[in-house]
């Protein structure tokens, strides 16, 4: 009886085991075909081009001829070297990145940390925050143009009502003040998010950390840099991450308004690119260029993570 039993256990085990066996591999199976459809696309969408730019960075290939593309090596990338606009267009990216994003998020904390405290009509004024958000790039170009207007633009307006500026200053017309006039109309877009994701990321503060604080005696700032500010930290790193990419990108305010001008003095990177291989058609150049692009937005980013990940440690 004890040798049947054991026998039954034994066989009992080898079919369970079979079965999980035979259970995981129909789990894995389902769960590939899940997610076939998913990476087919991204590599429609996304590798597909990204290989034929790099093919492209390295060829003579003109967007009306592309089927006449001859390879001609780095080429491309030492005309890159030597070329005065690139390396303006390049400067003014880092400028308009930097400018928006450290302003947008200084004024977008500013606003959740205030939007975060118990007002009256709280709910209201958040959405009414949000307004800016939800205005396209290029609405906010065409309202930048008349608000910036040198003649009748109530920017001049207000700045010679409060005493600030003596006369009419030329804003878009001006090498000078052209790309302020641009990162303010981007700021003023892109405050809200900011604000929504850094209020979104005050509500998970826990509560009993602050009231700690207060019974040591904390200040306002001491809460704000002991309590909140390495709570949110993470919030912090990912929408100055993201925001930093979609300022790289950033074209329709620029097009919109002064498509590079005057005198290169707007032209950012995004903008160059297109100037390149849809008005100037050296489709091989911009792919060059938009592959130097990448590789700046990859660097940026390993290292600000890299950084933040250390100071958490």
């Amino acid at each position: 009886m004890k040798n049947n039993s054991l026998l039954n256990f034994i066989w009992n085990t080898k079919t369970f085991g079979e079965y999980a066996s035979k259970r995981r591999r129909g789990e894995a199976l389902f769960a590939i075909a899940l997610i076939t459809p998913a990476i087919l696309l991204l590599g429609l969408v996304i590798f597909y081009p990204l290989v034929q730019a790099l093919l492209l960075s390295f060829q003579k290939a003109n967007l009306i001829t592309l089927n006449q593309s001859t390879f001609i090596g780095l080429d491309n990338f030492k005309k890159l070297i030597f070329d005065p606009v690139f390396w303006i267009s390049l400067k003014n990216t880092i400028v308009f990145v930097g400018c928006s994003v450290i302003v947008g998020l200084i004024v977008g904390t500013l606003l959740a940390l205030l939007l975060n405290e118990n007002i009256p009509f709280r709910n209201f004024f958040r959405g009414l925050a949000l307004i800016p958000w939800v205005v396209p790039g290029v609405v906010v170009g065409l309202l930048a143009l008349y608000m910036f207007n040198s003649q009748v633009g109530i920017i001049n307006w207000a700045l010679n009502y409060l005493g600030l500026t003596n006369g009419l200053m030329d804003w878009f017309g001006s090498q000078k003040n052209s790309l302020w006039a641009i990162i303010i109309s981007n700021t003023w877009n892109q405050v809200p998010f900011y604000m929504l994701m850094i209020l979104a990321g005050l509500q998970t503060v826990p509560q009993d950390q602050y009231e700690a604080a207060s019974i040591d005696g904390a200040s306002s700032f001491e809460k704000f840099f002991f309590v909140t500010f390495p709570n949110i930290r993470g919030v912090l790193l990912i929408v100055t991450c993201l925001m930093v990419i979609w300022n790289f990108n950033n074209f329709d305010l620029v097009w919109t308004t002064t498509q590079g001008g005057p005198l290169n003095s707007t032209m950012l990177l995004s903008v160059y690119v297109y100037r390149n291989a849809f008005v100037g058609l050296d489709v091989g150049y911009a792919a060059a260029i938009g592959l130097v692009w990448l590789v700046l937005l990859l660097l940026f980013s390993t290292i600000y993570i890299r950084a933040m990940r250390g100071d958490e440690k």
